[in-house]
């Protein structure tokens, strides 16, 4: 039998479709990180936006430019104000680690002085062949290179912010336009593309908006409990410390080590090693209260998913694709659930069988013949889904 291209793509021509969208993701990954923020910033300002030409009736235009305008001059004012702060008190650590050894030196003739029976074990440590100078230039020369690091890193990830966010205000503005350019890919050689794919990628596109709307409602309260707990514990420049914790909340695991070495630089520069140990139990019971309670009940809420589910997700995830499992496992494991297996958001309403010895009201459906089916009770399906 002779080999027909036509009839293979009319047999596969789903899974060829679909494998053609994941080899277009795989070919654009080094992009990712800006197409993902620039759909952050389109999904959160575009409600506003629509809120504003609502209810006050100015141009959309000028809500559009001023509204990304002020996002522009905040995220400017920010770094203004957080690289210096960050770096000054990074130097300053680094310039009291030479010290150091007169630190451990006082701290340990401190000890032995409040408990006389461990002086043996100091001694012992003492007359152990330890290379403290080699030591201290080993660290620093591989302090520099994770600087150097840190630096290149934070360059990339601020370009590509104002980056995502010019892409952001050119979409929003010419959206209308952009959707129609979108529409007469229906009407092209690629209609069979557009029909297959179009339309799941828009509801997974409103699912991952609505996950990233409750990661920030976790984010504002996380924020606020970590700002009470370090103006408590007397750490200086509460408000940078906040501001920092906030941005690296949207981070899932990663964002908790981040956002915490700023407050242990702090911590150290103001009170030494004892606030810097407080700091970190302090952010360490703060992440338990966002892994265990604010996840599983804000996103339980906001995505109508069991909260033990929630916390399985976010276990697996993690464990299988690390950060990015994380920070999308629960929007993609919801998108299954309730749009590819079609499971019902609220439970099937079934009467409860009346065991009572009254007889029962017959029905105009029995009176007149015609049994009630299980097709008769009202079932709740998720938006989109096809209806039977």
């Amino acid at each position: 039998m002779q080999f027909s291209l036509d009839r293979f793509y009319r047999i596969n021509r789903r899974a060829l479709i679909w494998l053609a969208l994941f080899g277009l993701i795989y070919i654009l990954r080094d992009f990712f990180a800006l197409i993902f923020l620039t759909f952050l910033l389109v999904s959160f300002t575009l409600p506003l936006i629509n809120y504003l030409k609502r209810e006050t009736r100015l141009p959309r235009k000028a809500i559009i430019i001023s509204i990304y305008l002020a996002i522009f001059v905040g995220l400017c004012g920010l770094l203004w104000y957080i690289v210096p702060k960050v770096t000054a008190e990074a130097v300053a650590v680094g310039n009291e680690f030479y010290f150091a050894r007169e630190r451990l030196d006082a701290a340990r003739q401190e000890l032995v002085n409040k408990n006389p029976n461990l002086k043996p074990a100091m001694d012992f440590v003492e007359k152990m062949d330890f290379d403290w100078d080699s030591y201290a230039r080993t660290v620093g020369q591989q302090a520099h290179l994770y600087l150097r690091q840190a630096a290149t890193t934070i360059i990339t990830a601020i370009t590509t912010l104002f980056l995502s966010l010019l892409f952001a205000f050119l979409i929003v503005l010419d959206l209308t336009r952009l959707r129609e350019e979108v529409r007469k890919l229906g009407r092209s050689r690629l209609h069979d593309f557009y029909e297959q794919s179009a339309e799941p990628v828009v509801r997974f596109a409103a699912v991952i908006a609505r996950s990233f709307r409750a990661q920030a409602m976790i984010a504002m309260v996380n924020t606020v409990l970590t700002a009470i707990g370090f103006y408590l514990l007397g750490l200086p420049n509460v408000a940078l410390l906040s501001i920092i914790v906030f941005f690296f909340s949207f981070v899932p695991v990663l964002g908790v080590f981040i956002s915490t070495v700023p407050a242990v630089l702090v911590a150290l520069n103001a009170g030494g090693y004892v606030l810097a140990l407080k700091v970190i139990l302090f952010i360490t019971v703060i992440h338990m209260i966002e892994a265990y309670v604010l996840n599983p009940l804000i996103y339980g809420q906001h995505l109508k998913l069991n909260p033990v589910v929630v916390l399985i997700i976010l276990y697996v995830g993690h464990h299988f694709f690390g950060v990015w499992g994380m920070l999308l496992g629960v929007p993609v494991a919801y998108y299954f659930i309730h749009y590819v297996f079609q499971v019902p958001e609220e439970p099937v309403k079934v009467p409860l069988e009346d065991t009572s010895p009254t007889p029962k009201r017959r029905s105009k459906s029995s009176e007149s013949g015609t049994a009630i089916t299980g097709e008769d009770l009202p079932v709740q399906l998720p938006p989109g889904a096809p209806e039977r």
